[in-house]
């Protein structure tokens, strides 16, 4: 192996500038290493798609203590801690302006996608790492970049955190959590992100037939809009499927919620699923097909007695939850745990907690970090942060994210002054 030096100024790579990547990135510059970020769109391109959403919680737990102290100091006028926010004020307010500060200029890529992420001069199966192994440690490594409107180019860095979160990448409706049968050539017709219902979606969904498939609190988004459309006399006609069994009423009001714009919104859909004539809800149904019939969508819907139904819809507003897309780091030594697709050390801390204290495994309030260990990836250099972290738990507050960039930073740091202490290798 050729010695490779150790850089003065070790370059980081994030991927994703949303709000964890953003903020990782400005405290990697606080720290002092060389920040590169890169999104595929905009700045916060996620939370600009949600943005008429209310958030459920409170500014000071959606912003990081050195955002809000270092946007103190240039004078800006920030939300009271407690001030609930849409998303888009959360990003024109706080994300926005902390991608404008001097430390940040020019280092946040918009439009610049990474699609692949490897090792210089070594492949993935090489060397599993072991104590005294270096094959792998000391190779920077090798990001495949697609800058908007250029030719894709080779870039490097010395370490890597994946903030790239999982909204990317919807996962199916169909049986066993596949694609339906012609899922994919309806797919112009189904909308897999929540969409302003009484806005600029209002025109697919007024006075339609909407299918609605999930169970989450953006279904319950969903229903309340779809209420308001309803009140201004363009009921849609929907077929709600749900999964089955989860209690009483649809969505969980907890007594005393801390959050309160959550249960005001459970009990809101709670009460629309209990009075709507515009709604017929399908507990437990299960999509099996979708096919073109005339200028509507065919739903065929296996009910859990085992009876098959046809639905004629207009459109169809898929709301089953997301998944990471691991083809980014495909050529890089990740083990991630083969339920929730998070990395493993991380994923089963989750799992033991919720099986000691059951109420955690629920609730996004009761998640707790795990500790910095937890971050580690058997790929040297290299974290999963944020949304991503947690797989296809749907549990995951930024409040997390932000402790996890101070341990990774803290692992990132004990390992670079380990290697100054070895010298060159």
């Amino acid at each position: 192996m050729a010695e490779t030096s150790i850089p003065s100024t070790p370059r980081l790579a994030i991927i994703g500038a949303g709000p964890i990547g953003l903020e990782a990135a400005l405290e990697g510059s606080r720290r002092g290493f060389d920040v590169q970020a890169y999104d595929s769109g905009r700045l916060a391109e996620q939370m600009r798609r949600f943005g008429w959403v209310t958030l459920f919680t409170p500014f000071a737990m959606n912003s990081s203590e050195w955002g809000r102290a270092r946007l103190r100091e240039t004078g800006a006028e920030l939300p009271a801690d407690d001030a609930i926010l849409s998303s888009k004020e959360f990003v024109t307010r706080y994300l926005d302006p902390l991608s404008r500060l001097p430390e940040l200029a020019g280092r946040v890529r918009e439009h610049s996608r990474v699609s692949h992420i490897g090792r210089e001069g070594v492949s993935k199966s090489v060397a599993i790492m072991a104590a005294g192994d270096r094959s792998r440690r000391g190779r920077k490594f090798l990001l495949r970049v697609e800058p908007g409107g250029e030719a894709p180019r080779f870039e490097r860095a010395d370490v890597v955190i994946d903030a790239t979160g999982v909204y990317g990448t919807p996962r199916a409706t169909g049986p066993g959590g596949l694609p339906a049968l012609g899922e994919e050539e309806m797919a112009a017709r189904i909308d897999r992100h929540l969409v302003p219902i009484l806005g600029s979606a209002r025109t697919g969904y007024a006075a339609r037939r909407v299918l609605l498939v999930g169970d989450g609190y953006s279904a319950a988004t969903a229903l309340v809009e779809m209420a308001g459309l309803a009140a201004l006399g363009e009921a849609p006609e929907v077929t709600w499927i749900r999964r089955g069994g989860v209690g009483p009423e649809p969505f969980l009001v907890q007594m005393g919620d801390p959050l309160p714009v959550r249960a005001e919104l459970g009990a809101r859909a709670n009460q629309i699923a209990r009075d709507a004539t515009w709604l017929t809800t399908l507990p437990g149904g299960v999509i099996e097909a979708y096919a073109p019939a005339r200028d509507a969508i065919r739903v065929t819907i296996r009910e859990p007695g085992g009876a098959e139904r046809a639905v004629d819809v207009d459109r169809a507003l898929a709301l089953v939850g997301y998944r990471p897309d691991s083809s980014l780091h495909r050529e890089l030594q990740v083990h991630l745990c083969y339920a929730s697709e998070g990395p493993m050390a991380l994923a089963s801390a989750i799992l033991s907690e919720s099986l000691t204290a059951p109420g955690a495994a629920g609730d996004c309030l009761k998640q707790t970090s795990h500790g910095a260990e937890t971050l580690r990836t058997p790929e040297p250099g290299f974290f999963l942060a944020g949304a991503k972290s947690y797989g296809r738990n749907p549990h995951f507050l930024l409040s997390l994210g932000h402790r996890q960039i101070g341990e990774i930073f803290s692992l990132i740091e004990a390992d670079l002054a380990t290697e100054v202490g070895a010298g060159t290798r």
